[in-house]
């Protein structure tokens, strides 16, 4: 082995020794991309919790509504059906005493 083979042989390793470096800096570099990633879903599963918990109120809110609406419109219906009933229920005369 001479002097030129221990070179090269010396520039293999230094390559190695380089592209290793490059390959563990492009590893930390995922590594944080992926724990930032981590960090977004946990966010993101936690705002769809409340995303959740807000529909959930608004529909029973809805349904609320609804509810009053309808019994409102029976009450109604039902004083309708009542004047209609007391103007044609006929009139008696009190009977002399």
């Amino acid at each position: 082995m001479g002097v030129s083979d221990f070179l090269n042989l010396l520039r293999s390793v230094d390559r190695l020794l380089t592209l290793e470096a490059k390959h563990g800096k492009a590893i930390e570099t995922l590594a944080a991309e992926v724990e930032k990633l981590k960090d977004r879903v946990t966010s993101l599963e936690a705002r769809e919790e409340v995303i959740i918990v807000e529909a959930k109120a608004a529909a029973s809110g809805a349904a609320t509504q609804v509810a009053i609406a309808s019994v409102s419109d029976i009450a109604r219906r039902i004083g309708r059906l009542e004047e209609r009933s007391e103007r044609s229920e006929p009139k008696y005369l009190k009977p002399p005493d």
